[in-house]
């Protein structure tokens, strides 16, 4: 009987350390431009961003890091009733791409923060 209380107990502790770990955390971003985890044939010329709200502008930030380091953006600015979308100032050449953001959305006032990776490839 103690055996099988003992390697229940096991089990139970190993479904929720499971379930810790594999939950994910919410990010009020929906869709990206380019794509998240995209291979790009063609190098982006600006960076847009969709979220479930209308981001803040003056409460967000984009960078985006690429082979030779971070490149200039300018001109943040919204579009449509939920996204983000800068401008692309240095060349995007074959590589590796990650976009790091930061923003307020909505009448929400947590401050949300992510990060994807998308490639060029060569032209």
């Amino acid at each position: 009987m103690k055996k099988t209380i003992s390697k229940l107990a096991i089990l139970l502790a190993c479904l929720q350390f499971y379930a810790c770990a594999s939950s994910t955390v919410y990010t009020p971003l929906r869709r990206a431009e380019p794509a998240i985890g995209a291979e790009l044939t063609r190098a982006p010329r600006i960076i847009r961003l969709y979220f479930n709200a209308l981001p803040d502008v003056a409460q967000s930030s984009l960078i985006l890091i690429g082979p030779s380091g971070e490149h200039q953006l300018r001109g943040m600015h919204t579009m449509a009733s939920d996204d983000l979308m800068i401008e692309i100032m240095d060349p995007v050449t074959t590589g590796q791409y990650t976009v790091e953001w930061v923003t307020v959305v909505g009448e929400d006032p947590t401050t949300y923060a992510g990060s994807f990776n998308f490639s060029v490839a060569a032209q």
